[in-house]
């Protein structure tokens, strides 16, 4: 199977250099916006293996022409660009599969989950297949839950949370993942399920403390916007499901950035001007956080995502945990990345490969 790797920064490197090193993909074409990304990461994959292509994925003409003679198209571009890669996907009639979803829609203006859900027949009517929101969380998060709901003869609730207890010496504010991401993650009413069916909460009012798996410990999460508080309960609700929502840990700092951020409209995507210069606000405050790509090397600590499932087994009361521990300086050792690119990209090069 031949492979587009769609965006090649570190997740794209890590499902890179994951499915290239097996028999089941022949190539891999890494396409990236930046010139020289690709040549850096094709120096690491199997001789012979990689092509290096410069693309700008919005430019649809140039998106079909990568297109060509390729399987399987693996994005990990922002998930803002999802639409159209899938829309390019089914004119070239390749097979597709992404990470994360963006929206809700109706706030920021990017497709939502059941957006990309309802291509389904059309990828089914080409036989292609469309695998979507599969890293690690959502993704592995998902996989889990359904392993979870397996066991359980009902369940009342799925939590998925997400744990990082890192240290970064140097950095009072930093983003284990794209900053945009996150500042716009938790801003969002997260969207939950409660009771039957979709529920919106205020932003940033609904935490609790959790004592993750060793070695990551006791830390407080917060609910925030994710896939999987809808993915969840449109699967997995035939055995009782009254509520499904997705936690992280937040630094009390970063919150209190957040909230400041929010209140003098710092969060704003939308560009203003200021004594003759025009800038978004939210571009903004990114540019004052450091890339994640700065802070490769530089965390230690690990970082955990796990699904908690809760219901009855024969008759009794049981809360189970799975999850996925990994350690950032371990992740930087083998791969070079932090350890949430690591997560990120394993399970969508694993898929891939099943997919081969």
């Amino acid at each position: 199977m031949r492979v587009l790797q769609l965006g090649v920064g570190s997740v794209g490197e890590v499902t890179a250099r994951i499915v290239a090193s097996t028999k089941e993909i022949s190539a891999v074409v890494l396409a990236d916006i930046d010139e020289t990304r690709p040549q850096t990461v094709a120096a690491k994959l199997p001789a012979g293996k990689a092509t290096c292509l410069h693309l700008d994925a919005t430019d649809h003409e140039s998106l079909l022409k990568a297109l060509a003679n390729v399987d399987l198209v693996i994005n990990a571009l922002a998930p803002d660009s999802n639409m159209d890669v899938m829309a390019a996907c089914l004119e070239a009639e390749t097979s597709y599969l992404d990470m994360a979803a963006g929206g809700p829609r109706d706030v920021v203006g990017t497709a939502d989950v059941d957006e990309e859900i309802a291509l389904d027949g059309e990828f089914r009517k080409k036989g292609l297949t469309g695998l979507v929101f599969f890293g690690i969380d959502p993704g592995a998060s998902d996989v889990f839950a359904r392993a979870l709901y397996e066991q359980f003869d009902t369940v009342e609730a799925f939590t998925v949370l997400d744990g990082d207890n890192a240290e970064l010496e140097g950095y009072d504010l930093a983003c284990g993942f794209s900053p945009n991401t996150m500042i716009e993650e938790c801003l969002l009413p997260p969207t939950g399920f409660a009771e039957g069916g979709k529920v919106r909460y205020e932003p940033l009012t609904r935490s609790f403390e959790f004592t993750f798996p060793h070695p990551v410990g006791r830390l407080r999460v917060w609910n925030v916007d994710h896939e999987e508080s809808q993915l969840i309960p449109w699967y997995l609700g035939e055995k009782g499901l009254r509520r499904a929502d997705f936690f992280i840990a937040l630094d009390d700092f970063f919150v209190t950035m957040l909230r400041v951020a929010r209140a003098l409209g710092l969060d704003r995507k939308e560009p203003l001007e200021f004594k003759g210069a025009r800038f978004a606000p939210r571009e903004f405050l990114v540019s004052r956080l450091p890339r994640p790509v700065d802070l490769y090397g530089k965390l230690t600590g690990q970082v955990c995502v796990g699904t908690l499932c809760e219901g009855l087994i024969r008759g009794r009361w049981t809360r189970r945990f799975m999850y996925q521990i990994t350690d950032h300086q371990a992740a930087f050792r083998e791969f070079g990345v932090q350890g949430t690119g690591f997560q990120t990209g394993v399970p969508a090069a694993c898929a891939a490969i099943m997919l081969a």
